[in-house]
């Protein structure tokens, strides 16, 4: 079965006293993000300037929609290689003991083309799903959910086979991926009242929490035969080994 209490337990174990980078990736992260959205707060900040002069504020939403295009893209960008560079440390993270600087996280860096590309080929997926109904788009972002995970792992896989090897591992938990979202809910809520500032326990957590489950899925679609060894391909050979992975996800398998 699909034990989120196991990955969540375990992920606590992993952080502990190991808390210093996740915190200094999250700080980066949020500072990344500000910055990339300067531009929108300054044509904002004129067109409020504007005041009621109607051809000076259509001139500002024009121009603000020509920024909006371009930030897009460059979030596209910047965004999938944030995402895959989290993987690839909190892989890292729950294979090892040791404390992990932020040197880790920037090697993630190194599959930026990965990163942006899984980013662009995921969001129009799951745009088109939406543009059917809202539900069905819900569930193929949790079906390919697993795909960051398996580009950081295996980079050679190529975006296409790692979306497919994502809808497969996840066959059948979905469900399980979405109730373990809605676990967190409550500690999201009391986050807000802390003004964020318990974010900075709460993401770390989140993120070695799915990528426990991560390997578990992976484990047991490996188990069963659903994929094989060869469909991922080599292994990034700077990851540490696969042992430890076993001994993390042992109590979290997906059986």
């Amino acid at each position: 079965m699909f034990d989120r209490k196991a990955y969540k337990q375990i992920a606590k174990k992993q952080l502990q006293g190991r808390y210093a980078t996740p915190i200094l990736i999250l700080l980066f992260t949020m500072a990344v993000i500000l910055v990339i959205n300067i531009p929108t707060f300054i044509q904002q900040a004129r067109m409020y300037e504007a005041g009621g002069e109607y051809y000076t504020m259509m001139e500002g939403l024009g121009s603000l929609m020509g920024v909006s295009v371009i930030l897009s893209l460059v979030s596209f960008f910047i965004i999938g290689v944030i995402e895959i560079a989290d993987a690839r440390f909190y892989i890292v993270m729950s294979r090892t003991t040791e404390k992990q600087t932020f040197g880790t996280y920037i090697k993630g860096f190194a599959l930026w083309l990965q990163g942006f590309l899984g980013m662009l080929w995921m969001f129009l997926w799951v745009f088109l799903w939406a543009l059917l109904f809202y539900i069905p788009g819900i569930v193929k972002s949790y079906a390919y959910s697993q795909m960051f995970y398996i580009l950081a792992e295996h980079p050679n896989v190529g975006v296409r086979k790692a979306m497919k090897l994502s809808m497969a591992i996840t066959k059948g938990y979905k469900g399980d991926l979405f109730v373990m979202s809605l676990s967190f809910i409550g500690w999201a809520l009391l986050s807000g009242l802390t003004f964020g500032i318990l974010n900075f326990w709460l993401v770390p957590y989140m993120e070695m929490s799915f990528t426990n489950a991560y390997h578990a899925l992976k484990a047991q679609a490996l188990k069963t035969g659903t994929v094989t060894a060869d469909d991922f391909g080599p292994t990034d050979p700077e990851l540490p080994g696969a042992a430890t992975t076993e001994a993390n996800a042992e109590n979290g398998s997906a059986e």
